[in-house]
C-alpha cells in the first residue's frame, strides 16, 4: 500500500469510470470488477471475446550479463532452454519447496519480464533483488510503467487481425512478438489464461488509453467488450488454473496443486532439495474439480461454493477444503476446486461440500471444467 493508504489507479482509471465499471481495490490498485453483470461478460468472453485491464500483475524486467544465472536460480522451470520470443510458466519457491509465486518469464532477446500474481508483486521484486547484485544482474519494476491489456475467445484472434497494426496470425501458446509502432514498443505474448485463444499485450502507459478505446469503441463491428476481474476469475476457475492465495501459496508444494510439470531438476533451483525429497513420496492431497448436483437456483447465493469451505466423504469425516469457487455459466452449475485427501478420490465420485450449516453434494470430475471446442 502507498504512504497514504490510497490504492493506486491504472492508466486506464478514467475509461473505466466512463464505462461505469465497478471499481474494486485489488493488491493495492483500483481494478474494474465488472461493467455490470460478470456473468454476462463470462457469456460474450466464450461467445466471441472480452478484453481485460490486467495491469495490476506485476511485470518484472530482469537483464545484465547475469540475468539468467539469476533466474535460474530463483525459477524452478528450465530458464536456460527457453527460446528467445517465448514465454515460460514457472513456480518460484521458498527453501521448503512451498510456492512463492506462479509466474510467466518473457524470454526476449536482451531481457527478461517475470510477469507475476499481483498480491507477490513485491514480495518477488525483493526475492529478485536480494541476489541480483552477487550475479551482476538488473532488475527493475515496470508495472507503474505500462499497461497490460488481454483479449480472449473464440473470435479474438479473427477480430484483432482485422485491426491491429502488426500481425498476431499463427501464434502459438507461448509465442511472443515484440516491436516498435511508431515509437511505442510492445510485448505481445500468446496465452490461454481463459482456456481459450488470449493474448497479452503490454504498452506503455502514454499509449494505453489509445489502445483501450480503440478496441472498445473505436473498431466499429470489431469492437470488443470489457470484461472485469469478476469475470475474468470465473473464467480461470472454469479453466481449472491456479490462483495464489486459493491453490497456491508457501505452505502448498507444486505436487500437491499440480504444477510438478512446471518443475526441471536438471538445474540448482531455491527449494531443489525440499522438492526433490517431496517428490520421493506422494503427497498427502490433491487438487480436484467439483461439479454442485441436484436443484439449483439460478447461481444464487446458496448454491455457490465458497473458498474455505469444508469437504467431507460420505461418511461425514472432512477430508479436504474448497480453494476456489463460482457459479459457472458454461456448465450452468456451481463448480469448485479442492484439495483433498488423495486417498478419498479412489473411493468414491461424490463429496459433500458444507458451507456453515448449507450441504450441498458434489461429483468429483478432472479439471479444467471448460474446454475450448466444447
Amino acid at each position: 500500500m502507498v504512504a497514504n493508504d490510497k490504492p493506486l489507479r491504472s492508466a486506464l482509471h478514467d475509461r473505466h469510470v466512463e464505462m461505469k465499471a465497478t471499481m474494486a481495490d485489488e493488491a493495492s490498485r483500483l481494478v474494474p470488477l465488472s461493467y455490470g453483470n460478470a456473468l454476462d461478460e463470462v457469456a460474450e468472453t466464450r461467445r466471441r471475446a472480452g478484453i481485460f485491464d490486467l495491469s495490476h500483475f506485476g511485470r518484472i524486467r530482469v537483464r545484465g550479463d547475469g540475468a539468467l544465472d539469476l533466474l535460474e536460480e530463483v525459477c524452478a522451470g528450465d530458464v536456460a532452454g527457453q527460446e528467445d520470443d517465448t514465454t515460460l510458466d514457472t513456480v518460484l519457491c521458498n527453501q521448503q519447496g512451498g510456492i512463492l509465486d506462479l509466474c510467466r518469464l518473457i524470454r526476449l532477446a536482451d531481457f527478461w519480464v517475470l510477469v507475476t500474481s499481483p498480491i507477490c508483486r513485491e514480495k518477488v521484486l525483493a526475492h529478485l533483488k536480494s541476489s541480483a547484485e552477487r550475479f551482476g544482474a538488473n532488475v527493475d519494476d515496470q508495472t507503474a510503467k505500462t499497461t497490460m491489456l488481454a483479449v480472449a475467445g473464440p473470435a479474438a484472434e479473427e477480430i484483432l487481425s482485422a485491426v491491429l497494426p502488426f500481425s498476431i496470425s499463427g501464434l502459438a501458446v507461448g509465442d511472443v512478438k515484440f516491436g516498435s509502432l511508431m515509437i511505442v514498443r510492445y510485448i505481445a505474448e500468446r496465452t490461454n489464461f481463459t482456456g481459450q485463444w488470449g493474448i497479452c499485450v503490454s504498452v506503455p502507459n502514454m499509449a494505453a488509453s489509445q489502445a483501450w478505446r480503440f478496441i472498445t469503441e473505436a473498431a466499429g463491428d470489431s469492437r470488443i467488450a470489457p470484461a472485469g476481474l469478476a469475470a475474468m476469475d470465473v473464467l480461470r476457475v472454469e479453466a481449472g488454473l491456479c490462483r495464489y492465495g486459493h491453490e497456491i501459496n508457501e505452505t502448498i508444494d507444486p505436487f500437491t496443486c499440480g504444477l510438478e510439470g512446471l518443475l526441471d531438476f536438471g538445474h540448482d533451483f531455491v527449494g531443489r532439495e525440499a522438492l526433490t525429497a517431496i517428490k520421493e513420496k506422494a503427497p498427502a492431497r490433491r487438487l480436484i474439480g467439483l461439479v454442485g448436483k441436484g436443484p439449483r437456483a439460478n447461481g444464487a447465493e446458496g448454491t455457490i461454493f465458497r473458498q474455505g469451505a469444508s469437504v467431507s466423504d460420505s461418511s461425514g469425516t472432512d477430508v479436504g477444503v474448497v480453494t476456489s469457487g463460482t457459479f459457472s455459466p458454461s456448465l450452468g452449475a456451481p463448480v469448485a476446486m479442492a484439495l483433498v485427501a488423495c486417498d478419498t478420490t479412489t473411493c468414491t465420485t461424490e463429496l459433500t461440500v458444507r458451507t456453515g450449516d448449507v450441504e450441498k453434494s458434489a461429483e468429483i470430475v478432472e479439471l479444467p471444467f471448460f474446454r475450448e471446442g466444447g
